[in-house]
């Protein structure tokens, strides 16, 4: 009778058990915080990347925008001392054009067509001169008669003031004789200018970098020149109805 109740007392004692279910809940509940808290703080680091980066990018687009903007300030000027200038010798220019082509041939239309082209190639030229002009003021040549583009650069766009800094570098032109020069070789053909290889690159205070690459490309404001009565077209061009701003745009425009 005394054995039987003994082992009867032993198989009935569960004395502990809550407290190892318990333990067993915990560890559960536990590593699923755990492991919430590392997916929320990877996922919290994430954004801050994304966030870091995101922030450079902007910092290195501002030189970026600042050296277009001072380069639509320069077109405006280009185009009002070329214009003028283009437009005063247009009778000069274009009573010599006519009286060679008299000469040669008396078609009116096509004397006044040659007449106006060489007006506008005048033009061209002069713009590009005053740009170039510009810009030398700008930019001093080095040993070789490379234009220092970057000095230029960074007497247009100022440094950021959050910490980082941005550097500029300016591929050199393939064309040597262009090497102190905007690339003008499509001047005459499609009436633009570009500035090749411009790279900045932003380096912020928390070890992030930012690079954009873009080239420059300038159109020529369009004019109308006065036909042989001195009668301008409806389209006329003129400082008011220029849009200098669209004359500047971003070609092979790269972020990484």
């Amino acid at each position: 009778m005394g054995r039987r109740y003994t082992a009867k007392k032993y198989k009935m004692n569960n004395r502990g058990s809550a407290i190892v279910t318990v333990l067993v809940v915990v560890a559960f509940i536990t590593i699923l915080a755990t492991v919430m808290l590392y997916i929320s703080g990877s996922n919290f680091q994430m954004k801050v990347a994304d966030y870091r980066t995101k922030e450079s990018f902007y910092q290195a687009e501002i030189p970026v925008e600042e050296l277009r903007a001072q380069l639509v300030e320069d077109v405006q000027l280009a185009f009002a001392k070329a214009y003028s200038t283009a437009m005063s010798e247009f009778s000069g220019l274009g009573d010599a054009q006519n009286s060679e082509d008299n000469s040669e041939d008396n078609s009116e239309d096509n004397s006044e067509d040659n007449s106006e082209d060489n007006s506008e190639d005048n033009y061209r030229r002069l713009f590009c001169d005053e740009m170039n002009k510009i810009w030398a003021g700008r930019c001093p040549n080095d040993a070789d008669g490379n234009r220092q583009w970057e000095v230029g650069i960074y007497m247009v766009a100022a440094q950021p003031t959050d910490g980082g800094t941005w550097a500029v570098t300016v591929a050199p032109p393939s064309d040597p004789a262009l090497k102190a020069k905007f690339d003008d070789s499509e001047m005459f053909s499609a009436g633009r200018l570009i500035l090749r290889g411009v790279e900045f690159t932003y380096d912020s205070s928390e070890g992030y970098t930012s690079i954009i690459s873009t080239d420059y490309c300038i159109m020529i404001p369009e004019v109308q020149w006065p036909d042989a009565n001195g009668y301008y077209g409806a389209a006329a061009g003129t400082e008011e109805r220029l849009n200098f701003s669209g004359c500047v745009n971003y070609m092979n425009w790269t972020k990484r």
